[in-house]
Parts: C-alpha cells; sequence; structure tokens
C-alpha cells in the first residue's frame, strides 16, 4: 500500500512538471500575417518601395521572441536600411532597426 502510494504521488509530481516545460517552441509566422505588419511596418517607417523581405529566421534560443523577419527597401536611390520585425505567437511583437545579432545582413531576400 505505502509503495503504491508512493508511486502515484511520484507520478502525480511529474504531471505537474510536464504542465510548465515548453510545448517544443512557437511556430513561424504565417505569410498572411506578416504581409499585413510588413505593410504596416514600412509605411509607418517610411521606408520606400519596392520592399524585400528575408525569413522567417529563427531568433537565438535566449531571446523573447523567436521569430525575425527582415525588411529592406529596394530603391535605388535608398541606402539599405533593414528592420527587424519581431514575432512571437504568430504576433508581431515589436520592430527595430536591425542589429548584427538579427542576422538580416546574412539572409537572401526577396520582392515583396
Amino acid at each position: 500500500m505505502t509503495v503504491s502510494l508512493a508511486a502515484f504521488l511520484a507520478l502525480a509530481g511529474c504531471s505537474s512538471i510536464l504542465d510548465v516545460l515548453p510545448d517544443g517552441g512557437d511556430k513561424a509566422p504565417k505569410a498572411a500575417v506578416m504581409a499585413v505588419d510588413l505593410k504596416k511596418v514600412g509605411d509607418e517607417t517610411k521606408l520606400p518601395q519596392p520592399w524585400e523581405i528575408a525569413g522567417p529566421i529563427e531568433a537565438d534560443p535566449v531571446t523573447v521572441t523567436p521569430w525575425i523577419v527582415c525588411l529592406r527597401s529596394h530603391a535605388p536611390e535608398q541606402t539599405r536600411q533593414t528592420y527587424a520585425l519581431f514575432y512571437k505567437g504568430g504576433k508581431l511583437e515589436t520592430y527595430r532597426f536591425a542589429a548584427i545579432v538579427d542576422r538580416c545582413d546574412i539572409q537572401s531576400f526577396r520582392a515583396f
């Protein structure tokens, strides 16, 4: 009786630990969601069109947001200003000028 009670309590304790473990990570943001967000950020930052995008790319595991999408202008007279958009749970969390740590400069861009 004591052994079965101890086993039951041990299993109950394990299940509560499993409840708080990550579920395997966030999924990459969907293209339809990204399209709306990219247009919004491009307009807000007054980034000249045409635009190019790269990503989504997985962020460093220690960061708060697991996905990065890079946005830049492909206009001939435009200096390369690249923005990094950060996604979590399929939603845009924030954006800013891209930094080296974002790895936008080594990505393959395509027309948006």
